[in-house]
């Protein structure tokens, strides 16, 4: 195996593992009763400190330096993952769950249609083809619950794609970099944007535990590890971590809450993984056929 081919597996195996951590937002969030806005203030507390942690142990304590040196692109990116950390919540005050996760997906498409002209990565037939088979197994996933919601919802949910999108394109465009900080910049603007609505805290210990650990594992780690794969994966392959994302998050509150998904989700997530898939796998068959490819393809 060419080492151009195992930095793809690599980075495949980052972005996997990132969008496991992601799925996991509806089991913590289930596992407390405290005000939405407490949750994003605690949750981005422990955040940062995680960030601090992978920073401190990576530079070998030198965090000042790699902080002054982040340029716009790393301001960019953390303001950009700090709204849609905000928007997140405020949106599931405004519509339906399952409108906010359904319509989260349209970032696939955004950055497969901006991926050519914004960073010269072609998206190939079959990866079109997945795309599009992952979105009509999401539309089953969510069909008995999607509903009308309200338009600001709707409107708050689509700006999320649009961030996460846009964090994606900066983060493959400027993939030599570090992006690492961005997630410690979008985790102070959300938790002191939101601290003033949290006060004041009423979560019990154990929820502090909970929160905590939504911190570290759904956003921290889940962003640090999508950064990471950003240095190797294409826009369009990298951005299929939404994708499981929603497939696996009704998967952990079944299993922690019990709480059954229907026959739908089944299909649904069933459809998602074999278009992602099937998509890995005819890529690697065009891989064997043909020469390694390059860094930026699809």
């Amino acid at each position: 195996m060419t080492p151009a081919r195992r930095r793809l597996l690599f980075g495949a195996g980052l972005a996997t593992v990132s969008g496991l951590c992601f799925s996991t937002g509806g089991f913590f969030v289930r596992s407390v009763s405290v005000d939405p806005w407490e949750i994003i203030a605690v949750r981005c507390f422990f955040a940062g400190l995680g960030v601090l942690m992978i920073l401190f142990v990576s530079e070998r304590g030198r965090v000042w330096p790699l902080l002054r040196a982040s340029g716009w692109p790393v301001l960019a990116v953390g303001v950009a993952t700090a709204w849609g950390i905000i928007a997140y919540v405020l949106a599931m005050q405004y519509t339906l769950v399952a409108n906010v996760i359904a319509l989260m997906t349209v970032s696939t498409i955004m950055v497969a249609l901006l991926a050519k002209p914004v960073l010269g990565e072609p998206v190939a037939l079959r990866t079109w083809l997945a795309l599009l088979g992952s979105l009509c197994g999401v539309g089953v996933m969510f069909w008995s619950d999607v509903g009308g919601g309200g338009v600001i919802g709707n409107l708050l949910a689509l700006s999320i794609a649009a961030a996460i999108a846009l964090q994606t394109l900066i983060a493959r465009r400027f993939r030599t970099g570090r992006m690492e900080p961005a997630v410690l910049i979008a985790a102070v603007l959300a938790g002191l944007i939101s601290l003033p609505f949290a006060l004041p805290f009423e979560a019990t210990g154990r929820e502090v535990g909970m929160m905590a650990a939504l911190g570290l594992v759904q956003l921290a780690s889940a962003l640090t590890l999508y950064f990471y794969a950003a240095r190797y994966l294409p826009a369009p392959i990298l951005i299929f971590v939404v994708l499981i994302d929603a497939v696996f998050a009704p998967i952990w509150v079944w299993l922690g809450f019990g709480e059954v998904p229907g026959t739908l989700v089944f299909i649904g997530a069933v459809v998602i993984l074999a278009s992602v898939a099937g998509n890995a796998l005819l890529g690697l068959v065009s891989f064997r056929r043909g020469p390694a490819p390059p860094s930026a393809g699809a």
